[in-house]
């Protein structure tokens, strides 16, 4: 893809142009590219059809089709002819959708290999599903609940170094075999049951049902109850939509066989009707890496909501500080710094800018990964979307960040950093232990676990890298990511030969001391994919519609209290054919 050149910031000094300038100049730069035929917009749906393709082959059976199985690799390279050419003939006007052009190119790709090579989930797959009735439920699945609480049937859950592997194997019975009753459908919302009858504090009193169940009552005929269970790849061809859609949709996993390990298991009251094993993540909520889960959408909104607003006015006040510096424009540059940064080291002016980049980082991850709890849990509901809609599918993002002053570099990025590709950065290592060509837990396979995790997130931010319009480094953020196994095997080296004597040390200084490593290292390594999201424009995007601080006059020139106004570009786009054709961002 032809990058664009339009400013000689790497030659010029003085004051630069501003943000809103240079934002101009791009999108009238796309337009000419456009009409020339040289790029095309981001559009829907022609950009998507990778994704259809893998959920309509997913769709047909073919457990018991050897010659139908085998026609995934030429899925598998449809697929993959696609998304290379979606990654050099395609970026947008708008710098946020021209690198998620190409992230979400990347992580088809990706996904397409997960499902269709490292997975086979028309046979190993299964999601937690819910079912309404009013017969007499059988006995024994109550009774089966009742002695797991009674003999405090609990089994350890793996701990944080485990592959998800163990994760993957949920129980092999079907609805039939562990189907059992929940509580009154109209009381799912609002009261979790605990596992000794009482409801949760959710503003709602306990159920009769809840208690009859904790004591092994079952209820009488004609009562609306509620059951949980796994869910295999479905016959009915409705379903079977569902359950697809479903399953390429889901990137952490929650409801499925397959979730990551970080994540909370489902509420006790499902858990205990799931069958397989239990933990006190079922019980409290809370997750050993800190992952919370949410029992009730009241829970779930009154945690989230305040948060989305905090998050909303903070990104506000870090667009306006970012744009009055230039290297939040151009990336490395001449121009002349604002007056607060002109006497800075460059070391300390480095620090600024990676500190800063940090922040508009996880505040804009966040504020996109709250879209789905507040929009699908708490404004639709389960009413509009069902099961899916449930708070308990929506944890939280991040883990503790004491991880990080336990574990230094690799705690940072195993287990606080947000954890949404996990299952597809695991993927290739699982296969090869579940194929006998690599052993669990041997230092190779860690090795060969890291290679893979932060090569394939390379690969990820190479493609958002390649679909920016002005002239970006992709090779940057793979080097970026491969940089944090080789800081992580250091820190390993050194704590294993040393372990004598920092195991003799106060833990408040072996706490400091991986602190300190995790973000010397990061400093010193994180200029890379700082510098090639600034050089590429990441940051004129225009993150919120409405502005105070601008409106009050804290932007820059022809700034104002409406910010979407020349960024938001949707229109129709008319490709050679048809099919090309679509509504363009």
């Amino acid at each position: 893809m032809p990058n664009l050149t339009s400013f000689p910031h790497l030659t010029s000094t003085g004051p630069p142009p501003s943000a809103r300038d240079v934002a101009f100049v791009y999108r009238q730069s796309f337009s000419k590219l456009v009409e020339a035929g040289t790029l095309r917009p981001f559009v829907f749906p022609y950009h998507m059809y990778g994704y259809v393709l893998l959920m309509i082959y997913l769709c047909i059976p073919h457990t018991k089709r050897p010659w139908l199985y085998t026609a995934r690799w030429l899925v598998l390279g449809v697929i993959s002819a696609f998304q290379w050419k979606t990654l050099w003939q395609t970026s947008s006007a708008s710098p946020a959708i021209s690198f998620a052009a190409g992230l979400v190119a990347a992580w088809i790709w990706v996904w397409a290999w997960v499902w269709l090579i490292f997975y086979r989930p028309q046979s190993e797959s299964k999601r937690v599903q819910r079912r309404e009735t009013s017969s007499r439920i059988r006995s024994e699945a109550i009774a089966g609940i009742s002695t797991s609480r009674e003999n405090g049937h609990v089994m350890d859950r793996p701990n944080g170094d485990s592959t998800l592997k163990q994760r993957r194997g949920g129980p092999s019975h079907r609805a039939e075999e562990n189907g059992a009753v929940l509580r009154k459908s109209s009381e799912i919302l609002e009261t979790p049951v605990e596992a000794n009858g009482r409801a949760q504090d959710a503003g709602t009193s306990s159920s009769t049902l809840g208690r009859s169940l904790s004591n092994g009552k079952v209820p009488g005929k004609g009562v609306e109850v509620e059951e949980y269970y796994w869910q295999s790849y479905p016959d009915k061809l409705g379903e079977r939509i569902s359950w697809v859609i479903d399953l390429v949709l889901n990137f952490r996993g929650p409801g499925w066989n397959w979730a990551i390990d970080p994540l909370p298991l489902p509420p006790l009251y499902i858990s205990q009707q799931l069958g397989g094993p239990i933990d006190d993540s079922s019980r409290t909520g809370r997750s050993f890496t800190g992952l919370k889960c949410y029992n009730t959408r009241r829970e779930l909104f009154r945690a989230r909501f305040p948060q989305f607003i905090i998050g909303y006015f903070v990104l506000d006040a870090l667009k306006v500080l970012l744009m009055k510096d230039p290297y939040f424009i151009f990336g490395p540059n001449t121009y002349d710094l604002p007056p607060l940064l002109q006497h800075l080291h460059p070391e300390a002016l480095r620090f600024v800018r990676q500190v800063e980049s940090a922040c508009v980082i996880i505040v804009t991850l966040e504020m996109l990964l709250f879209l789905a709890p507040l929009g699908m849990s708490s404004l639709l509901g389960p009413k509009v979307l069902g099961q899916r809609a449930e708070a308990w599918y929506y944890p939280t993002t991040w883990g503790s960040f004491s991880i990080v002053l336990d574990k230094g570099l690799n705690g940072l990025w195993g287990s606080w950093w947000h954890q949404t590709f996990r299952f597809a950065f695991a993927a290739p290592t699982v296969s090869l232990e579940s194929n006998g060509y690599i052993h669990a837990r041997s230092k190779a396979t860690k090795l060969i676990a890291l290679f893979f995790a932060f090569g394939i997130s390379g690969l990820l931010h190479a493609g958002g890298s390649i679909t920016q319009l002005p002239h970006s480094h992709p090779s940057n953020p793979m080097y970026f990511f491969m940089s944090q196994i080789l800081g992580i095997f250091i820190q390993a080296i050194f704590c294993t030969i040393f372990h004598p004597s920092l195991k003799a040390l106060p833990k408040t200084v072996r706490r400091t001391g991986n602190l300190v490593f995790a973000v010397g290292w990061m400093f010193y390594t994180g200029w890379l994919l700082t510098d090639d999201f600034a050089r590429g424009g990441v940051w004129l995007y225009e993150p919120i519609p409405f502005s105070p601080l601008r409106g009050l006059g804290f932007g820059g020139k022809g700034d104002g209290w409406w910010c979407w106004g020349d960024h938001i570009g949707i229109g129709w786009y008319t490709g050679k054919h048809w099919w090309e054709s679509g509504i363009a961002i």
